[in-house]
């Protein structure tokens, strides 16, 4: 089994915001990055659950960018926001901080969504909405992705 593999699953949202990690996504996990993570905003619509590891990578990148610039300041102060180091309970739960369960509208269900130590959470409408397509579509982004001409279709398909 490799770690930091992808996945996808859906859950439902507890009490108070509280999220149980599926078991699936967390074997997928290096054993010592299950239980302590950052969640933060989202490059895009929805809210971040990073590993220790992905969190430092992404510090180190932020860490790496001109202060005296004011849109690297603006897109670190952004990105710091909100951001809060949580830990999982004994059950695998942690809850959600009120302030991003309110900015990502998200209330019952939610799409868990993990890439290489980075566990996208989404609101399940705004990411079906987002992401659902027809077999038809699916294989012409195929094709304009693996053709290279994918910006043309990404400004006729919003998917963010």
């Amino acid at each position: 089994m490799s770690n930091f593999d992808y996945g996808y699953w859906e859950v439902s949202i507890e009490k108070q915001g509280r999220v149980k990690l599926p078991t699936a996504l967390l074997k997928s996990l290096p054993e010592d990055q299950r239980k302590q993570f950052w969640i933060t905003h989202g490059f895009g619509n929805h809210i971040m659950l990073w590993t220790e590891i992905s969190y430092r990578e992404q510090m180190e990148f932020l860490n790496s960018l001109d202060r005296n610039i004011i849109s690297v300041k603006k897109y670190r102060n952004a990105f710091l926001r909100n951001t809060t180091f949580i830990e999982c309970d004994a059950q695998d739960r942690f809850v959600i901080p009120k302030p991003l369960l309110e900015q990502y509208k998200i209330d019952r269900e939610v799409v868990l969504l993990l890439d290489n130590g980075k566990i996208e959470i989404w609101n399940s409408e705004c990411y079906h909405m987002a992401y659902d397509m027809t077999p038809e579509d699916f294989n012409k982004l195929n094709e304009a992705i693996h053709t290279g001409t994918y910006k043309t279709v990404e400004e006729s398909h919003d998917v963010s």
